[in-house]
């Protein structure tokens, strides 16, 4: 979060930051694609989106949600994002 926030001000951290996690996002789609899981590259992208607030939430105010609410919350989101993969 915080690296993410100097970005904001140093404009080639920006670049070299940005170009690091397209690229990581990058490999996760290219990796989904490839291994043919469930959902389409929209899945892919909203659940990044979704986890990766709900790690900075554990990382930052762990006590907000409980470790049972963290899988629940975790379950809920490949669900809704990728519904035939629950189905089998």
């Amino acid at each position: 979060m915080e690296l993410r926030l100097e970005a904001t001000r140093r404009p080639e951290l920006r670049a070299a930051l940005t170009e690091r996690v397209r690229a990581d996002i990058d490999a996760n789609l290219s990796n989904h694609a490839e291994t043919r899981m469930p959902g389409d590259a929209t899945s892919v992208l909203l659940l990044y989106l979704a986890l990766n607030w709900l790690i900075v939430e554990r990382l930052t105010l762990p006590e907000i949600f409980t470790e049972q609410e963290v899988r629940d919350l975790v379950a809920a989101a490949v669900e809704r994002a990728v519904p035939e993969a629950s189905t089998g």
